[in-house]
């Protein structure tokens, strides 16, 4: 499990969140890991933003300050044809944010083995954080949240920039 210091009590619980950024590949039933996510994480302090599309995660990145997110590599434009591409276009948005939050992606398993090493490495060549397979184990993003944090934030909760 997590082994996140709290924020301290002096802080605004909502200023002291650490907030995710999680995508789908298309709409999920419940039972779906991203809908599973948030209630275990919820009660460590962790906010879970879930977008269905790029469109609704640029939304996000746009309106919340987020503090690392989870993009599956599948995740869709939000119409066919749409400029706003699927996850390797929101890695290289997210990429040129200031706060460059780490990322984890999700390795689709609909692609070719050609495709997808080349996807993975495009990915890391991106600045992914790390590469989980799908389907999702709870327990494996669980444990790639407390290497991201331990890495990325000196293993505390990220300050946030007035």
């Amino acid at each position: 499990m997590l082994n996140l210091r709290p924020p301290s009590p002096e802080s605004p619980s909502d200023d002291a969140r650490f907030r995710v950024l999680l995508t789908e590949d298309r709409a999920r039933p419940d039972e779906h890991w991203t809908r599973q996510v948030p209630p275990l994480l919820r009660p460590l302090g962790v906010q879970a933003e879930i977008a269905a599309d790029s469109k609704e995660a640029l939304a996000i990145l746009e309106s919340t300050p987020i503090h690392a997110a989870v993009i599956d590599l599948n995740t869709p434009a939000p119409q066919a044809g749409d400029s706003t591409g699927g996850g390797l276009y929101l890695l290289q948005v997210i990429q040129r944010l200031p706060s460059k939050p780490p990322v984890v992606v999700i390795n689709s398993h609909s692609y070719s083995q050609k495709q997808s090493g080349r996807m993975l490495n495009q990915a890391l060549d991106l600045g992914a954080f790390s590469v989980i397979n799908w389907p999702v184990q709870i327990d494996t993003l669980l444990s790639t949240f407390q290497r991201l944090i331990e890495r990325a934030y000196d293993n505390t909760w990220p300050r946030e920039e007035n």
